[in-house]
């Protein structure tokens, strides 16, 4: 995620739903499920935007949680 050189983080502009949907390895279902839970991304003229540094932090913020303490089975899908 992200282009990382020299220490350097460029992120970039995704511009609609397949680019953002491609970036995140998700289907549709999961794309509208992640904007459900806050996931910054925008419609604009029909077609969906997102950074994808935006995108990178969301995921970080979402995926920092102990599933134990909210009663969800790690082994779950």
């Amino acid at each position: 995620m992200g282009d990382h050189k020299n220490g350097n983080h460029r992120g970039r502009l995704l511009v609609g739903k397949k680019a953002i949907t491609d970036y995140l390895g998700v289907g549709d279902s999961l794309f509208y499920e992640l904007i459900n839970a806050g996931m910054l991304a925008r419609a604009f003229n029909k077609r969906w935007m997102a950074h994808t540094d935006n995108i990178d932090d969301f995921l970080r913020r979402f995926t920092a949680c102990d599933n134990r303490k909210m009663g969800v089975d790690p082994d779950a899908e």
